[in-house]
């Protein structure tokens, strides 16, 4: 039997901060740009035209995939880069907005987007802000500490992030070998265009193509009566409501716990499986083999992993199910599932939701759909002038073709895109797809903290080898013209000029 940790501690209150921290996370940044100046390549080694302002990488995301590939690109001196999000400054990602639960579901102790500078890792921030004793005590971190631990690296990394920012098109190269053009909206509704290089698309969760809502909720309910648990809800406004919740991982639980915080007086949890899930299978797939390795597999060994652990649930949090569970008004019906919902009169006037399942009639005032995720690249804005010349799995693996995970994009080994027809479109080499529909090519998504840190190496490894690639005639030229002149006299010299070196070892 599997044992069960004790129940980790809620999101960190302001109260717990030491009174020193913010002196204790000055030396720390200062420690960090020590580590970054001791270790960084010291030269600017890509060639570029005089007055040229095409970017060498854009990065779509501003999230922790998108710092953290920002971040490795600059340990490679990969300089002109730029994120690019559509969210304000102090969101990072979704875990000030859709995510919902008290902590993160990663361990700790991993590996992540401090990449190869130790003094980046979140335990030496938490340790700064809130003491050592207090890392040992926490069993997970918590999620808003999570979010002020990304301002505080994208701010001490000096990344550069343009916020508020969408990206409206994406328009591909007038030549193999030339520039994205991409067009950009303000919050005011201006517009502006820039060219990349590179784009590296780090679009989390919905990257692959968007929410999954099942098609007779949508088509059978008014917009205002459900909710993806992706979307911005005003759980406020869910006071004295009844609250029906299709899913039962770890959004299902996260958004119904949040719906009875806010005062909402009945969210019940609908799922179709007999038992909750208890096996977390990622935890599983949390070693270097896996994170780093899985690519160079074969395909069939790829596709039939992607097919097993894509059969497998994943599980809400411990912490998660004990938070509902102490909430009045909780209920969680298993072996549940919908087959219809519709709208009906209350009898006095009004309306609410009908749910038709396998155990008979239930009535909500509001649908949470935590219902997950789809891969369909044709859903992605960003992706309309490339989506046909993109290789799918379905494309390149015969068992792939009538499978879900088939419309999976068939990605190079720097999670790039690769061509339906070899030669056609020579530019998608140059767009990398760092979201969840790379799940079927890396194994372990790569954007997600369990497979991050293997992830963003391997972009920044791609593509420090394409430019080199690309840019090879021209440093070949600069070294046949480079001299570094270190001898400049042969014979005698007198010692005490101070040239000899001082070493006690000489």
């Amino acid at each position: 039997m599997t044992a069960v940790t004790s129940e980790p501690s809620a999101e960190a209150p302001t109260s717990r901060r030491l009174p020193d921290a913010d002196d204790r996370l000055a030396a720390l940044r200062a420690r960090v740009h020590q580590d970054i100046d001791a270790t960084s390549h010291a030269r600017d080694w890509i060639p570029r035209a005089p007055g040229s302002t095409e970017l060498d990488v854009l990065v779509i995301g501003g999230g922790q995939a998108g710092l953290g590939t920002a971040f490795a690109l600059q340990r490679q001196r990969i300089d002109r880069v730029l994120v690019v999000d559509d969210g304000p400054e102090h969101e990072v990602g979704c875990w000030d907005r859709y995510a919902r639960m008290h902590t993160l579901r990663s361990p700790k102790h991993m590996r992540g987007i401090e990449f190869d500078v130790p003094s980046l890792h979140v335990r030496r921030w938490f340790e700064a802000v809130y003491g050592e004793a207090a890392w040992e005590a926490v069993d997970l971190v918590p999620r808003l500490d999570w979010n002020d631990y990304l301002r505080w690296y994208r701010q001490t990394t000096g990344i550069r992030v343009q916020h508020r920012t969408r990206v409206t098109a994406i328009h591909r190269p007038t030549t193999p070998d030339g520039p994205f053009v991409v067009e950009l909206r303000d919050p005011d509704g201006s517009e502006s265009t820039l060219t990349a290089r590179r784009i590296v698309c780090a679009l989390g969760l919905a990257g692959g193509g968007g929410a999954r809502v099942p098609e007779f909720l949508s088509s059978s309910l008014p917009r205002d009566r459900w909710f993806h648990t992706e979307d911005p809800i005003d759980f406020a406004a869910m006071r004295g409501r009844r609250v029906a919740v299709l899913g039962g991982g770890a959004s299902g639980f996260d958004n119904a716990a949040t719906a009875l915080d806010h005062g909402a007086v009945r969210a019940h949890v609908f799922v179709r499986r007999e038992t909750i899930p208890a096996s977390n299978p990622l935890r599983w797939m949390e070693f270097p083999g896996m994170q780093e390795r899985f690519y160079d597999l074969d395909d069939r060994s790829k596709w039939d992993f992607g097919v097993l652990s894509g059969g497998l649930p994943q599980p809400p949090t411990q912490h998660a199910v004990w938070r509902c569970f102490t909430l009045p008004g909780f209920a969680l019906h298993t072996g549940c599932g919908w087959n219809a919902v519709s709208m009906v009169d209350t009898g006095t006037g009004g309306q609410e939701i009908a749910i038709d399942t396998a155990k008979g009639r239930f009535h909500a005032d509001v649908v949470l759909a935590a219902t997950g995720y789809q891969v369909d690249l044709r859903l992605r804005p960003e992706l309309v002038e490339f989506v046909d010349d993109i290789a799918l799995w379905s494309d390149r693996h015969p068992p792939a073709a009538d499978h879900p995970a088939g419309r999976s994009p068939y990605l190079g080994p720097g999670f790039e895109f690769t061509e339906r027809d070899p030669g056609s479109a020579p530019w998608l080499a140059r767009l990398h797809h760092f979201s969840t529909g790379a799940r079927a090519s890396m194994g372990v998504t790569g954007h997600q903290l369990s497979g991050i840190y293997g992830g963003i190496g391997r972009i920044a490894s791609a593509i420090t080898t394409a430019v080199t690639r690309e840019n090879w005639d021209r440093l070949a030229r600069d070294f046949a013209s480079f001299e570094h002149i270190e001898v400049g006299s042969v014979g005698p010299h007198d010692p005490s000029d101070g040239w000899y070196p001082t070493s006690p070892r000489y």
